[in-house]
This record gives C-alpha cells, sequence and structure tokens, in this order.
C-alpha cells in the first residue's frame, strides 16, 4: 500500500457511508420498541416514579389509570396535572405516549395514602414488564 492521498471522490463515499450508517443506527434505536426504563425515587418527604416504556403499552397503561384511579388521563396528548384522586391523595402527573411521571408529597398526604400510591405504581411497573 502506498501513502497516497485520498481522492474527492472517494472522501465523498466514506462520508456518505457515515451518514447512511448515523441515519440507520437513529431510526432503529427510535423505532425500537422493546425500551422499558423505571426510576423509583422514596425519600423521607417525596415518592416519585419515572417510567419510560414502549410506545404500544400505552392503552394498557391508559386502561389501567382509568379502572384503578377512576381517571381518564388523555397519555397520547401531554399531560401536566395536580390531581386529587378519589381517595383524597394528591400527586402530580406528567404523561405522554412513552413517558410517565408520578409525584407523591409524603407530607401533604397519609401513610395510608402512600401505600396505594406505592400499590398502584407497582401495578403500572408489572403491565409495563409484560411481555
Amino acid at each position: 500500500m502506498t501513502n497516497e492521498p485520498i481522492n474527492y471522490k472517494e472522501m465523498k463515499k466514506i462520508i456518505y457511508s457515515i451518514m447512511l450508517l448515523t441515519i440507520t443506527l437513529g431510526f432503529s434505536c427510535k423505532t425500537n420498541n422493546s425500551n422499558l426504563s423505571i426510576r423509583v425515587k422514596d425519600t423521607e418527604t417525596t415518592f416519585s416514579y419515572d417510567a419510560v416504556y414502549p410506545v404500544s403499552k400505552t392503552d394498557k397503561l391508559k386502561s389501567y389509570i382509568s379502572k384503578e384511579l377512576s381517571l381518564n388521563l388523555p397519555l397520547k396528548q401531554k399531560v401536566d396535572a395536580n390531581v386529587n384522586l378519589p381517595g383524597g391523595e394528591l400527586v402530580k402527573i406528567k404523561a405522554t405516549e412513552g413517558l410517565l411521571n408520578i409525584q407523591f408529597d409524603k407530607r401533604n398526604n397519609s401513610v395510608k395514602s402512600f401505600m396505594k400510591i406505592k400499590k398502584f405504581t407497582d401495578g403500572i411497573s408489572e403491565i409495563l414488564s409484560e411481555k
């Protein structure tokens, strides 16, 4: 092999190949329907539940929320609301397809309310983890 410089056409082919590879990888990562990430943070004063889930699970999640909380959240739209649940619990819910965030302030709710929310989020985790 000689140390000849790469000509313009070869460089152009390399650049196009890299761009095509990047676009393909980006598209395949975005359309991957099996990504699930659940993060729970429980401190003395707050409980937070964050889930990034496959969009295909949105309808099951919506049904579960409706059944358990008697609350119809339009998960196909962006939701950002403070919600008074039927038992008097106050939670902040942010949601859209593929994303869910629940914030629960323990200082403004009872231990019994916390246990209900904990059980509710455990149910969400089960639904999102189903194959």
